[in-house]
């Protein structure tokens, strides 16, 4: 969480949060891992139970990526009690932000917010969030107790290391292509392979799933 916070303010967003999801009919007061919101805000959005509410929560839970608020909810037609959580939360100060999906093997468990008033975040700082929320959330998971079994040991194959490591410089299924002689579907597969050998819902997961197994340094 401390990693968080210094990468959060490292670029320049003032407010962060992290949770885990709570059940339909549940509140969110108890799943709050870390938060800096505003004060006030953040009591209102507890004490009005907006969690449930929040379009980009339901839009991240629905598609499973990261957010970028204004431009993921510029063309939706949001409720009326929708569009004053976003309305309010600009009068707060967070007037734009990022929400990043936090998977487990189980599914969605979590997400990690970043928010404040500066510009959109660009590409290369929503990866590096990305990667840096995985790794701590798969962090706080290794830590809680679980009766689940421990993963095995998978094997990986020359190529899918090849593309793993590409993969963790940020580049594309079509540069990783052009670099290794291969075509960019043949890279979608080593990466599809790599997801489900390592547990990985998505690029970020995979990066870090993959630094937590020593498969790259």
């Amino acid at each position: 969480m401390a990693a968080l916070e210094r990468a959060t303010r490292r670029l320049g967003m003032e407010h962060f949060a992290a949770t885990f999801l709570p059940l339909a009919h549940e509140r969110l007061d108890s799943y709050f891992i870390w938060e800096n919101w505003p004060g006030q805000w953040f009591d209102r959005y507890l004490k009005l139970n907006y969690f449930h509410s929040d379009p980009v929560v339901r839009l991240v839970r629905r598609s499973g990526r990261s957010v970028i608020w204004s431009q993921s909810l510029k063309l939706q037609a949001l409720p009326s009690k929708s569009k004053r959580i976003m309305d309010e939360a600009s009068d707060f100060g967070l007037v734009d932000g990022l929400t990043i999906p936090l998977h487990s093997q189980n599914g969605m468990d979590g997400v990690f917010s970043v928010a404040g008033r500066r510009a959109k975040l660009t590409p290369a700082e929503v990866t590096l969030l990305e990667i840096v929320a995985t790794r701590a959330h798969r962090r706080l998971l290794d830590l809680a107790p679980s009766a689940a079994p421990p993963r095995e040991d998978c094997t990986v194959t020359k190529a899918e290391s090849e593309c793993l490591t590409w993969c963790v410089s940020g580049k594309t299924d079509r540069e990783i292509a052009a670099m290794t002689g291969r075509s960019p579907r043949t890279i979608q597969t080593h990466i599809g392979n790599l997801q489900r050998k390592l547990g990985a819902a998505n690029r970020a997961q995979l990066v870090a799933e993959a630094f937590r197994r020593g498969l790259q340094r």
